[in-house]
């Protein structure tokens, strides 16, 4: 029988979180594999219950909770930012005193995330070499996909997997000289020791093509799950005891059997509590599917506002309205949501105004929702990205969030907004 072992990579970076974060395409994978004969091993450098750790960060409400960190040496390019870089996720010193616990494999399957993250992901192989001397490392996820040559160049993976689960599939089949199944099984959720939460999405892909976000280079389509499928994943992660679920969908409301979806939830009455970490488009919220999601048990949405700036959102994509967004509001505060509702408002855009953006801010505040500043990250391939003049041979590393926004000509105004939001917020406590 082979063995594999599968691993969610350390963060290297100024700022992480646990936001409802977990390795869904690994999991995914790795319940495939499974399915296969496969014996599959799970190593996730990210969970903040690990088995391995000696104390545990605090979760909240909700499940999320600060990963643990440690200082790092700070990369070169990136010493004008005044923050401290950390490496988030189990320490360094428990895995490396713990390798030898790690069991035999044949092949070694590694995620990735954001491609400013690649640091991690290098880190993390040169580590697991040292117990693994000689087998193959295959590098899938986000940052393989988007900038598969750089990862060749610079992750230290033997073989750099891009593209969606399909594509991964077929590719695996060859590296590891298996068949698949043909229809993905659930996340094999069951290789975690303690979960606060799980992950699911209803769809892949996104209808709209937003000149920041490249949702369309991971999936060119937007694909839909069929209801059977969604309600049993539903009913598997009940049947687990999970009662949180974070949906990763880019668009999930445009799903065409959505209101069936929430419909089918409330039949279950399994006490789900359910989250939308990715902003909502506003413009398919109606007063008959608020009262579903309310009914199906959303605890936490968050809304995409983005920008008031008619010209921006014009040159962006265009896919909501001031307008839309306020009356969405009021439909989701009629259903009775109300300090469950957050709004997301970029930063950074290229062109984007200090005024613009402080009157997004305010637009949210008026209507009572609590606003999140999204600091803008240029994503490769995408047009934002070469509207910020950042070349295909720039480091991924100057095109982190909190770099971008720390830029001579943003610095100040970034302060400033934040500064500007911890007032109001103290205003209204």
């Amino acid at each position: 029988m082979k063995r594999l072992l599968l691993v969610n990579p350390w963060i290297h970076d100024f700022a992480a979180f646990d936001f409802w974060l977990k390795p869904l395409g690994l999991l995914r994978i790795a319940g495939a594999l499974r399915d296969a004969g496969v014996k599959v091993y799970l190593l996730d450098l990210l969970d903040r219950n690990h088995p391995w750790l000696e104390k545990r960060t605090k979760t909240d409400e909700w499940g999320r909770g600060k990963f643990f960190a440690e200082e790092i040496e700070k990369p070169w390019i990136l010493e004008y930012v005044p923050r401290k870089f950390r490496r988030y996720g189990l320490p360094y010193s428990t895995l490396v005193q713990r390798l030898s616990d790690l069991p035999d494999a044949d092949a070694i399957l590694i995620t990735s995330g954001m491609t400013y993250w690649y640091t991690g992901v290098a880190e993390t192989i040169r580590v697991l070499r040292k117990r693994y001397p000689g087998i193959p490392v295959i590098l899938g996820g986000i940052y393989a996909s988007l900038l598969p040559e750089h990862a060749w160049k610079n992750s230290e993976a033997d073989v750099v997997l891009k593209g969606g689960l399909a594509e991964i599939k077929e590719r695996l089949e060859k590296l590891v000289g298996l068949h698949l199944p043909e229809e993905t099984p659930f996340p094999a959720w069951d290789l975690y020791s303690k979960l606060d939460y799980a992950v699911m999405s209803i769809s892949r892909g996104c209808p709209f093509r937003c000149t920041y976000c490249a949702s369309h280079r991971l999936e060119s389509r937007y694909l839909p799950r069929n209801l059977e499928d969604i309600t049993a994943e539903l009913k598997y992660l009940a049947d687990l005891k999970i009662r949180r679920i974070a949906f990763y969908d880019d668009a999930m409301l445009f799903h065409p059997q959505f209101d069936e979806i929430m419909r089918q939830i409330i039949k279950m009455d399994a006490g789900l509590e359910l989250h939308t970490p990715n902003g909502l488009h506003v413009s398919q919220i109606t007063p008959e599917r608020a009262e579903l999601m309310k009914q199906a048990g959303f605890r936490s949405m968050y809304l995409s506002l983005e920008t008031v700036d008619e010209e921006l959102l014009a040159s962006t994509g265009a896919k909501l309205s001031p307008d839309a967004f306020t009356q969405a509001v009021r439909i989701l505060k009629d259903a009775g949501f109300s300090d469950e509702l957050g709004a997301y408002v970029l930063f950074g855009l290229p062109g984007q105004s200090e005024d613009s953006v402080k009157r997004t801010l305010d637009l949210a505040l008026s209507e009572g929702v609590k606003p999140h500043l999204a600091e803008f990250s240029p994503v490769p391939g995408t047009l934002d990205f070469t509207r910020s003049e950042l070349g295909d041979d720039t480091d991924p590393l100057l095109s982190n969030n909190t770099a971008w926004c720390n830029q001579e000509k943003l610095r100040d105004s970034w302060r400033r907004l934040k500064d500007y939001l911890e007032i109001m917020f103290d205003k209204s406590s």
